[in-house]
């Protein structure tokens, strides 16, 4: 007695298995000629395969076949929409130009291929890569007329275009595969919701034909309450049976919002690509090593294909915050440090300072405008004596302050306590990695606040949100909500640091020798 044939596709490998995807329902499958395709005709263009025939991986090869199911009752493809997520740097661009590629030259004649994104500039990645495959191939270039915006099987009937979705011009088409990428940038929220009605004409504009895909291949977003968020939960409903929608599948690579982002076994489980050894490990070291932007937000969101707020949203976490508490704070007396920001009038101007035995932030100082008060302006003379209460009443080893609008002030400081003040410009050069810093040391926990019920600074770190490049800045930027005590405390822990590296040197008369 022979075994029969398996009624469905194989599930995936334990090594390098998605966190969530949708169980097969038939083991007929079209994913086996793009995988040929792709061997055939076109090249890796990235990581270790360089300028090699673009073999898939092992992951890729079940992902593609997953993807293009056939339903056994119809004979049509099983899926009209389709969500994948990946880290970065697991090839994500070159998924989508096999998909378009083998669609447009082995398609449904008349085919329609779009790569469709948030904005014009993300939009042409995947097709740019898909034109520079036809460019490289003696081959397909025979079949395929390469034009700026437009590649096209003129024996066919069959176009490949870019949409975006700050472009709109969506309606009216007819598309019979979609490769929607980044789903995550893609304008969605009540005040901008192109995002949501590209996806939808896409979807809609589709659906005259008997077979069809949109599908979104995407890394994890910061905020559920957008499109790539419903998405989401609609697979992950679907995915567990709780919601009866054949037509949708969802193959989710990423860890749990509560994993180790240090760990190596959760960058494998999240890295496909890293799982089967195309990526290397030190690379990962490496971003830890460096890791900064909300605690590690931007390497768990883009690497681990986690739900993190990055930049844009908080710098710092409330949650994240709250778990450096500490019983203790600073007292008089104590070694420290202490980071100064200065205004006149718009902003608020305050002093931290930091023990340097156990990292423990306090305020010492701080003026905010009072908004019923127009006329308001920080009183220079206070801050200048809040200065010497601070030398008076601390072991300063270090102040660290912000020159602008008390350019001479500071210079004083400087004259009264020799080499304990020291004037840092605040450009973007020296406050990035001072920002990094603070929230590693932040993170590992080797920083702490003690504002158990909520305070100034607590408020001013959490009013602050990430930049992209690392650092922090307000909401908007003529937001009442201040961030000033957070400018000082990460000058405060720049100074720690500093003084921590260097031997301690002992103190006569005041002064360093």
């Amino acid at each position: 007695m022979t075994n029969a044939a398996p009624l469905v596709l194989p599930g995936p490998d334990p090594s390098w298995a998605p966190a969530l995807w949708t169980p097969s329902r038939s083991r007929w499958t079209d994913g086996d000629d793009v995988v040929d395709f792709s061997a055939a005709l076109l090249k890796a263009s990235r990581g270790f395969r360089a300028g090699e025939p673009l073999r898939m991986a092992a992951w890729q090869a079940w992902l593609l076949r997953s993807l293009m199911e056939r339903d056994p009752l119809t004979g049509l493809l099983r899926f009209r929409r389709a969500l994948i997520g990946l880290p970065r740097k697991n090839g994500k661009s070159l998924l989508g130009t096999a998909l378009a590629l083998q669609h447009l030259i082995f398609g449904p004649q008349g085919a329609q291929v779009y790569s469709a994104a948030g904005d014009r500039a993300q939009a042409r990645i995947v097709f740019s890569e898909a034109r520079q495959q036809v460019i490289d191939s003696p081959a397909l270039s025979r079949l395929v007329k390469v034009y700026r915006d437009v590649l096209e099987v003129p024996s066919r009937g069959a176009i490949y275009r870019a949409l975006s979705a700050d472009a709109m011009r969506a309606h009216g088409l007819g598309p019979s595969l979609v490769v929607a990428d980044e789903l995550h940038g893609w304008p969605s929220s009540p005040s901008n919701h192109r995002g949501d009605e590209l996806w939808e004409a896409l979807v809609s504009g589709s659906g005259d034909r008997p077979e069809s895909l949109v599908v979104g291949i995407t890394t994890a977003g910061s905020n559920t309450d957008t499109l790539l968020g419903r998405l989401v939960e609609h697979g992950r409903r679907v995915a567990a049976g709780e919601i009866d929608d054949p037509s949708f599948g969802m193959w989710w690579w990423g860890v749990p919002d509560d994993a180790d982002p240090t760990d190596p076994r959760n960058w494998a489980r999240a890295n496909p690509n890293l799982a089967e050894g195309l990526l290397d490990p030190a690379d990962f070291r490496s971003a830890i090593a460096s890791a900064g932007t909300a605690g590690f937000a931007g390497f768990q969101r883009f690497r681990l294909n986690q739900w993190i707020r990055t930049f844009g949203d908080d710098f710092i976490s409330a949650p994240k915050w709250a778990a450096q508490l500490r019983l203790s704070g600073v007292v008089m007396g104590e070694r420290v440090t202490a980071g100064f920001d200065g205004s006149v009038s718009g902003d608020a101007t305050g002093i931290v300072v930091q023990s340097i035995e156990t990292g423990v932030l306090a305020v010492h100082k701080l003026w905010e405008p009072d908004p019923d008060d127009p006329e308001w302006t920080v009183d220079r003379d206070e801050v200048n004596a809040s200065i010497e209460e601070l030398f008076a009443e601390y072991d300063v080893e270090m102040l660290w302050a912000d020159p602008s609008f008390y350019e001479s002030d500071v210079l004083e400081w400087s004259r009264a306590h020799r080499r304990r003040v020291l004037r840092i410009p605040p450009t973007n050069q020296r406050v990035i990695p001072l920002a990094q810093q603070f929230l590693t040391d932040l993170v590992s926990g080797t920083i702490g606040h003690n504002e158990p019920n909520g305070g100034a600074l607590t408020r001013h770190v959490l009013n602050a949100v990430a930049t992209e490049a690392g650092s922090f800045k307000k909401e908007k930027k003529h937001s009442p909500r201040k961030i000033d005590l957070l400018f000082c405390a990460v000058m405060a822990n720049g100074a720690r640091n500093a003084v921590l590296a260097k031997p301690r040197k002992k103190r006569s008369g005041g002064m360093l020798l």
